[in-house]
């Protein structure tokens, strides 16, 4: 393994500079930023003095200035959770229902599972409960756009009456605006169907939803949405044990995807690799993941996809490299659990090697 880790707390940081000036010179030019286009503006000021109706897509889909300051904005953020499925983020606008959290990959195979005592136990009949109580208690986001769209996420939810109904609702207003020729409404509807349908763990039906989303956005010329298809049903093939299937959808969501989108991507294929026993294929695609960390600054990112690669080298027989990355990883969550709160330290790896 030759990855390079990257230093602890280095972040790439934007807006430095000489910031000594008159008042007189700063005013001015605070007031030659405020009459620009809201871009120019920092994105703390852009949330706060209500900028965000200038940052819509709809009509902008090959906008890059758009593009830039909904990032600036709507930046993704992760949590340093080893073995787990990495979603790409949605569009703000599309206003989903709140997903439930992503469950590490369990590795273990059947002849595990009879020397541990037989096969695995059912699952309990409150366990989508607790996991619905989980997510519904994670901490607010530290970005204000993300914030804002959990709590009126939660506020949509909890109005809902049952799922069920939710989804006969949006397959009547995906049917409507498919005749009424709104092709970005219909692939809206199909793309929250899909959600509440992960939510409830029926993924076959998930992935038909996410396939006449895929279609829309392609006939729509959609890239944006096109990756964001490519992404869920590589999760959801994965977790209908499609393994094929699923690694052919993350090359594409790689093929289309920014920065972001192949960290998300290379951090995806590398647990579906690592799933089918090929350690070697899973560690080279966790050091790319490393690579578009460093480049991005995300400590976040930096903690789980050091820890990944931890997992792939010791399933190679690799265990110096592995106590090494596992270290890193528990640093790295201990530093983001003592800034942010709320983070959960994987260290039970490490003392097993």
């Amino acid at each position: 393994m030759s990855t390079q880790l990257p230093q602890l707390g280095s972040v790439s940081s934007a807006g430095g500079g000489n910031s000594k000036t008159l008042g007189a010179s700063s005013s001015q030019s605070s007031l030659k930023r405020s009459t620009s286009h809201p871009g120019s503006l920092k994105a703390q000021t852009q949330a706060r003095f209500g900028y965000l109706g200038h940052l819509s897509l709809r009509e902008a889909q090959g906008n890059p200035e758009a593009l830039r300051n909904v990032n600036a904005l709507d930046a993704t953020a992760f949590l340093p959770t080893v073995m787990v499925m990495q979603r790409a983020s949605t569009p703000w606008q599309y206003n989903t229902p709140a997903r439930l959290l992503e469950e590490p990959v369990s590795l273990d195979t059947e002849a595990d599972k009879e020397e541990q005592g037989g096969a695995s136990p059912a699952p309990k009949a409150g366990a989508k409960a607790d996991k619905k109580s989980l997510a519904a208690s994670q901490p607010m986001p530290a970005n204000y756009v993300r914030r804002i769209r959990r709590r009126a996420q939660m506020s949509l939810t909890n109005d809902a009456a049952s799922w069920k109904q939710a989804i006969a609702d949006l397959k009547l207003l995906a049917d409507s605006s498919s005749r009424s020729g709104n092709i970005y409404q219909a692939l809206q509807c199909y793309h929250k169907m899909g959600i509440i349908l992960d939510n409830q763990e029926m993924y076959a039906e998930a992935i038909q939803k996410y396939k006449q989303f895929l279609s829309l956005c392609i006939t729509s010329k959609n890239t944006q949405g096109e990756a964001l298809a490519y992404n869920c049903l590589g999760i959801d093939t994965f977790k209908a044990n499609q393994h094929d299937e699923s690694i052919q959808y993350h090359n594409k969501h790689l093929e289309l995807a920014d920065a972001t989108g192949r960290l998300i991507a290379h951090t995806n294929l590398g647990i579906v690799f690592q799933a089918m026993g090929l350690s070697e294929h899973a560690a080279i695609h966790h050091q790319h993941a490393i690579e578009y960390a460093n480049r991005m600054g995300a400590k976040d990112a930096q903690c789980f996809s050091v820890g990944n690669l931890a997992i792939a080298s010791a399933a190679q027989g690799d265990l110096q490299t592995s106590r090494i990355c596992l270290q890193y990883h528990l640093s790295a969550a201990q530093k983001n659990e003592a800034e942010h709160g709320g983070f959960e330290v994987c260290s039970s790896d490490l003392e097993e090697c």
